[in-house]
């Protein structure tokens, strides 16, 4: 919509900045599709938390968007986890196919609610307790 030369100038010079530098570029092209945005995190929880979680594969061939379209939580954990029945109808238990040992509990509109690097069930189920409730 600019008009004036100055306007198209000043216009011309940030989009060449933009393209020019790559980490500008991906945070204003996340800020501008709404990816980029991030939630806050408690202090000392794990870098992933409040972060948008990306389409990852899961066994099974499931991808992690299509588990989310229940409406539920989804816990990725490296190894097999049982959920209890508090959590009935409100979480999805997966795991990753690559060999990533995070375990990452996704809330129902994509990102992670809590996350941890070398999670026990104790620390699992005080997420679970927090964030999905029983």
């Amino acid at each position: 919509m600019a008009k004036r030369p100055w306007t198209l100038a000043a216009r011309a010079a940030l989009t060449t900045f933009l393209n020019a530098v790559g980490p500008a570029r991906r945070k204003v092209a996340g800020q501008v599709t709404g990816v980029g945005y991030r939630y806050p995190a408690p202090r000392g929880a794990h870098r992933l938390t409040g972060t948008r979680v990306p389409d990852v594969a899961l066994a099974g061939g499931d991808r992690l968007y299509e588990a989310l379209r229940g409406g539920r939580f989804v816990l990725i954990t490296p190894e097999p986890y049982e959920a209890g029945p508090g959590c009935a109808g409100r979480l999805a238990v997966a795991h990753r196919t690559s060999d990533r040992r995070t375990t990452v509990l996704v809330r129902p509109d994509g990102y992670a609610a809590w996350a941890a690097d070398s999670a026990g069930a104790a620390d699992i189920e005080t997420a679970l307790a927090t964030h999905v409730g029983r």
